[in-house]
């Protein structure tokens, strides 16, 4: 991974959105392609929604790690360390999506959502490649995350008229933005986003929902490398058209 010095940070900022721009477009069209071809009797009318939404995220240790820093330990290159602990953060985001008329239980959605789940400062043991096993103080990391999913989702609408649980599975993109030492950088990563929850209908427009979501990718950012994931508590509100 290269480290983006301050001065050039606008250039890789430009650069990582032109990238994420291209990336969702590509997946929008792929998606409306996908559902046109093995769904040929939706009708054009569907059940659209909007919806905002807070609550928290349980990071999981930062597993499978290869560091580079040269305050660690004198200095190390590429070294395999042991788990890192990353900080619990608040989580804001919104999603948008829609439900078939003809398939009621089946739709497309889109979220995006942002947390910061910053590196803790902590004791590290690890191993160079050249042998040297060493122990040392890697200091806080601050890590701004910001995800993008398309979402296949699945509900039960027949089951009640008020309380409606769902669940569903996407592709996610994420965008992981972090500084160390006056330096900043930005990495995007793939990885999936996993997710159960329930609506409960305030109006025929007006839902509350409640969602778990999990999600991994394996994240670089700060000459830090290592496996992500995350578990991701939330309560919002929700609008629906064509009710």
């Amino acid at each position: 991974m290269d480290v983006q010095p301050v001065e050039s940070y606008g250039n890789v900022a430009r650069a990582s959105w032109v990238l994420f721009v291209r990336v969702l477009t590509s997946a929008t069209l792929l998606s409306l392609a996908g559902i046109y071809t093995l769904f040929p009797t939706t009708t054009a009318h569907a059940e659209y929604y909007v919806g905002g939404y807070g609550g928290l995220s349980y990071p999981g240790a930062f597993s499978n790690v290869t560091l580079s820093d040269p305050t660690v330990a004198g200095g190390v290159s590429g070294a395999r360390v042991n788990d890192l602990e990353l900080k619990s953060a608040l989580v804001g985001g919104v999603k948008a999506g829609y439900f078939f008329i003809s398939r009621p239980w089946l739709g497309l959605e889109t979220d995006v959502f942002t947390l910061k789940p910053d590196v803790k400062q902590q004791v590290v043991v690890g191993g160079t490649a050249d042998g040297r096993v060493f122990a040392g103080t890697l200091p806080s990391i601050p890590l701004a995350d910001m995800a993008w999913a398309a979402n296949l989702i699945i509900r039960s609408p027949s089951m009640s008229e008020v309380f409606q649980p769902y669940g569903g599975i996407g592709y996610a993109l994420f965008i992981a933005n972090s500084s160390q030492a006056g330096e900043s950088n930005i990495h995007l990563s793939h990885g999936f986003n996993l997710f159960a929850g329930a609506r409960y209908v305030l109006t025929p427009n007006w839902a509350l929902f409640g969602e778990f979501k999990f999600n991994r990718a394996t994240l670089n950012f700060s000459e830090i490398r290592g496996n992500y994931s995350t578990q991701i508590f939330v309560f919002g509100l929700m609008w629906h058209f064509d009710k």
